[in-house]
């Protein structure tokens, strides 16, 4: 009985249609945002650099390989943090990996990407995916229906252990850039196919302020009873 009625109280209360549409948009803009980071040849973020690379050394496609991470740290959330997952928690962890994955072979089919391109073709390519990736989080987040495995790692050791949210994230992040750099040491993968580079950074420093740019007018359409109580 607890168990349905803690299901009910993650899945079902905080549920409206609007917050669902958000999810599902935002997980797909979150998709295309990181396929074109990834085209662009201008690097990835820590995370899902981690999983394109290690995706491709262990030759296994990207939405599955990254859903065999995330059930893992799954486990994690449902024995720490099972207040953290909801509805969004689990289209993320399931869906993510595979709107990247299909996503890169429409758009490398339709645009193409980086190679034999100038700096500053790949700093645009690079620039605009940032913007869609930050718009699909913004939606993800303003929609507030639980919190994907991965991000829950920082969350859960700050309340564990009681350093800054940021000091967390910066460790987990860190452990998966180091985690491709010790891969391509011990030449499991090539420096090329590592996705870490100047992206890597400006996903650090401006997704952030972009988000932050879209928050308010996805907050209209997806929390509008919120909006219009202020």
């Amino acid at each position: 009985m607890k168990i349905l009625e803690r299901f009910t109280d993650c899945f079902i209360k905080p549920l409206t249609a609007r917050k669902a549409l958000g999810v599902l948009l935002g997980n797909f803009f979150i998709g295309i945002g990181a396929s074109g980071l990834r085209l662009s040849l201008m690097g990835n973020d820590p995370y899902t650099a981690a999983n394109m690379a290690l995706s491709e050394g262990f030759h296994v496609g990207l939405g599955t390989y990254q859903l065999t991470v995330n059930i893992i740290l799954l486990i994690i959330q449902l024995i720490w943090g099972r207040s953290y997952i909801g509805f969004g928690s689990i289209i993320n962890m399931c869906l993510l990996g595979y709107v990247i994955q299909y996503a890169t072979t429409f758009i490398q089919n339709t645009i193409g990407d980086g190679t034999g391109k100038s700096f500053l073709y790949q700093l645009i390519y690079m620039l605009i995916s940032l913007i869609i990736l930050s718009l699909g989080l913004s939606m993800y987040q303003v929609a507030n229906l639980g919190v994907s495995p991965y991000d829950y790692l920082a969350l859960g050791m700050t309340e564990h252990f009681k350093l800054p949210y940021f000091v967390n994230r910066v460790i987990t992040d860190t452990f998966c850039v180091l985690l491709i750099v010790f891969s391509v040491l011990i030449g499991f993968i090539s420096w090329s196919n590592s996705h870490l580079g100047l992206g890597t950074v400006f996903t650090a420093f401006c997704l952030g302020p972009f988000v932050n740019m879209f928050n308010k007018w996805n907050r209209k359409w997806i929390l509008p009873d919120a909006v219009t109580s202020k």
